[in-house]
């Protein structure tokens, strides 16, 4: 062969190895680019999902850096949540909300969801969420007691979903509690909680749930209305959790924190205490009964019908309405951010 002759032979071979080369770089890329995963949404749509370590070691702390620097990051900017309620709600809505924006994100509402974005059935959810999702929102709040709804939400993965309070949970009321119990008692391990009035609802659900993942929690029921859920009763029991039921209201006289949960109505509560119902009275001479550091809360903050007529440190409603805005700037930054 001749010079020109090899010379043509190592110029052919040359880009037959570089045709080579470049063909499996492609298939290279072709199969990095089939491989990356698509986005996780992570959701927060049941108290049974909490774990006490991440409860600890993420969202305790995150909560303090964010009660002591607020919104100086802007952390969410460029994010938006959308508020979906099916049913009213002040503290819950208001305070998601307001997390939102102090962490720098945007905030989108119907006034009635039941009007604009209507469910006859749980499936349905399935193309609101999507929907949503085609409008760049982030995450949603959703409140629906329509079963099935919220799972169903979570389920079109297609953004983030939080549960705002569902038919028997409401889990970010759950974490807000603990914070605040954390905060206010320096811890809730051992801790003596009686839950007190209306005890076939969410709240209560919720809590109770919670405590749970924590040791040697003794919880006293007084009910004014209705019963706790057995299976909740006997998922805390399995956990070790004390439970018991009392009719007088002397079994608090020992507790470390009251919780309150209100009649549903006005109506509800005249009825009840037309049949002979608890009827709590938090004045003077119910505060001296007392521990001097027993704490007292309300998830409705005051709205109910247990009447309040004396000022005093422990009625701790205000605080734990704070805790519950600080709590769900943790959760959404947790949920969120994916930089932290």
């Amino acid at each position: 062969m001749d010079r020109i002759g090899r010379r043509l032979a190592i110029h052919s071979a040359a880009c037959l190895l570089c045709c080579t080369l470049s063909d499996a770089k492609a298939t290279l890329i072709s199969n990095i680019r089939v491989r990356i995963p698509m986005p996780e949404f992570r959701h927060l749509t049941a108290t049974s999902q909490l774990d006490r370590a991440h409860i600890e070691t993420r969202l305790f702390p995150l909560c303090e850096t964010l009660r002591a620097d607020g919104a100086a990051d802007g952390r969410l900017i460029g994010l938006a949540l959308y508020s979906l309620f099916y049913e009213p709600s002040l503290l819950t809505r208001t305070s998601f909300e307001r997390a939102m924006g102090l962490l720098g994100g945007q905030v989108y509402q119907t006034e009635d969801a039941s009007q604009f974005f209507p469910v006859s059935n749980a499936s349905h959810m399935d193309n609101i969420i999507k929907i949503l999702a085609s409008l760049r929102i982030d995450v949603v709040v959703l409140r629906s007691s329509a079963a099935g709804v919220v799972e169903r939400a979570e389920f079109a993965d297609a953004l983030t979903v939080i549960n705002g309070g569902s038919e028997d949970d409401h889990p970010t009321q759950a974490l807000a509690d603990l914070y605040t119990l954390q905060r206010e008692l320096g811890g809730i391990d051992g801790a003596r909680i009686a839950v007190v009035g209306r005890l076939e609802h969410r709240n209560v659900n919720a809590l109770l749930r919670g405590l749970a993942l924590f040791d040697g929690v003794n919880a006293i029921l007084v009910p004014s209305s209705g019963n706790a859920d057995p299976d909740v009763l006997g998922y805390c029991r399995q956990r070790g959790m004390n439970i018991s039921v009392e009719k007088d209201l002397d079994a608090l006289e020992s507790v470390d924190c009251i919780y309150l949960n209100a009649p549903r109505t006005l109506a509800h509560a005249r009825l009840l205490r037309s049949r002979g119902a608890l009827n709590l009275r938090i004045d003077r001479a119910f505060m001296d009964r007392l521990k001097s550091n027993c704490v007292i809360l309300d998830p409705m903050q005051r709205s109910g019908d247990f009447t309040v007529e004396v000022e005093d440190d422990r009625l701790a409603f205000y605080r734990q309405s704070e805790n519950s805005l600080v709590m769900r700037m943790a959760i959404l930054t947790d949920l969120l951010d994916k930089a932290n």
